[in-house]
């Protein structure tokens, strides 16, 4: 939860924004869907101050920019069967990577374990 002060120069910040960088409010509108027209032949609906801060709705975080109502279930069964495919296969090589990592890390501790045990201790002077 932000704070007043917080969201005071956030605020701040979004208004200079909007004067300086007309371009990148015009981006964000399009991402957020504030800009589209109201209807057929309507004019565009200006932004309202805050939208550009304005966090996504729980469970539209799925659709597409613009709110054009395209989801990745709607798509069938086909994108949601190849996101998982791609999340096993990104796991697939972190684990192909990891091992061998943590395999050399045991080795080289048992070696350094075996090495200390085996060679003959160093007298200290002075005790």
């Amino acid at each position: 939860m932000l704070s007043e002060r917080e969201t005071r120069r956030l605020h701040e910040i979004e208004i200079q924004l909007r004067l300086t960088d007309p371009r990148l409010v015009r981006r964000f509108a399009a991402l957020t869907g504030a800009n589209r027209p109201a209807g057929p032949g309507r004019p565009l609906r200006p932004a309202t101050p805050g939208s550009l801060l304005r966090p996504a709705a729980p469970g539209r975080l799925l659709h597409g920019p613009g709110g054009s109502g395209r989801s990745v279930h709607g798509a069938g069964p086909l994108p949601s069967v190849l996101l998982g495919v791609s999340l096993l296969v990104l796991l697939a090589g972190a684990v192909m990577v990891a091992v061998p990592v943590v395999i050399a890390g045991i080795v080289l501790a048992a070696l350094s374990l075996g090495v200390a045990a085996t060679v003959p201790q160093r007298r200290r002077s002075g005790g």
